[in-house]
């Protein structure tokens, strides 16, 4: 029974502190945001009030207005920081964005690319979106099916276009992608009639071979024979 007890708060102990934990993690981003606006805003007021007080002395000819009322003063000041401060880190966002933001994320894309397995993935997925939004001549037309690698295997394959031989017939030029890494496969040139068009599009195909087939349609639906 003591034994039970001691478990007991033991676990009641261990789910305070990780909850406790867990708050200070969640708040202290806000704590230390609202710390820095805090500073920004009394330096950047600190700065304002002088300036403020002699332009508008200036501007409305009167220089009585450094004696007005300190909270008018002190009003017009924090409405100026404020709106100032909103400029400035504005401006700070669109640099970061623009500027740091292309830095960062190449430094990212670098980890990511570090970490087994799924820096294979991440590279893999960066090179087919990039193959997808390709001009319409050099991107995959459509998702076929062919028998590959010998018949009666299905493989899943993508539709590049049309070649014609010498002779006047035309065939199909078809990529077969490898499985998880869809940038490698084998480029093959089959008749027309050996070529089936189905329903999934290029991005559900990509999925499905990434992912070795996890990711798949319950049900393949060919449109048309030819692509």
């Amino acid at each position: 029974m003591t034994t039970h007890k001691i478990g007991f708060w033991k676990k009641i102990k261990n789910n305070l502190r990780n909850h406790i934990f867990a708050g200070v993690l969640l708040i202290m981003p806000f704590g230390v945001t609202l710390l820095v606006m805090q500073w920004l805003f009394g330096w950047m007021a600190g700065i304002l009030r002088p300036t403020f007080l002699k332009a508008a002395s200036l501007l409305l000819n009167n220089p009585a207005i450094l004696t007005e009322p300190q909270h008018y003063v002190s009003f017009a000041v924090s409405v100026l920081s404020i709106l100032t401060l909103l400029a400035i880190v504005y401006l700070v966002g669109v640099i970061g964005h623009y500027v740091l933001g292309k830095k960062l994320i190449a430094v990212g894309e670098l980890l990511v690319s570090k970490i087994p397995f799924v820096g294979t993935i991440y590279t893999a997925t960066k090179q087919v979106m990039s193959a997808i939004s390709l001009p319409d001549k050099a991107a995959f037309k459509s998702v076929v099916l062919v028998d590959f690698p010998r018949t009666g295997v299905k493989a899943v394959g993508f539709f590049t276009g049309y070649i014609q031989y010498s002779t006047g017939e035309k065939y199909c030029k078809v990529f077969i992608p490898t499985t998880p890494n869809p940038t490698t496969g084998f480029f093959e040139i089959f008749p027309i009639n050996e070529v089936t068009q189905t329903n999934i599009s290029i991005e559900d195909a990509f999925k499905m071979i990434i992912s070795g087939g996890i990711l798949s349609p319950d049900i393949l639906t060919p449109t048309k024979t030819n692509p």
